[in-house]
């Protein structure tokens, strides 16, 4: 499976793109998050299906995009 960690910079810029945030605002906790999110699952998950689209990436749960970048906390089950 692909994560955040697999990104070339081209996805880099094509998520920044998309987001209109640099990557690093990832971090910031007063940053908007959803576009960045939406941007970051779109470029992971069509590594592994060419025809996955951003309605695609946007339909997934926060759980889905949580685990696909590892953003979940691991004291929560």
């Amino acid at each position: 499976m692909n994560t955040i960690e697999d990104l070339t910079l081209g996805d880099i810029e094509e998520v920044e793109q998309y987001a209109g945030v640099p990557l690093a605002s990832l971090g910031d906790e007063k940053a908007p998050k959803g576009k960045l999110m939406i941007g970051l699952a779109f470029v992971i998950k069509r590594r592994e299906n060419p025809k996955f689209t951003l309605a695609d990436a946007k339909a997934m749960s926060m759980k889905e995009i949580n685990s696909l970048l590892s953003l979940e906390d691991p004291t929560q089950e």
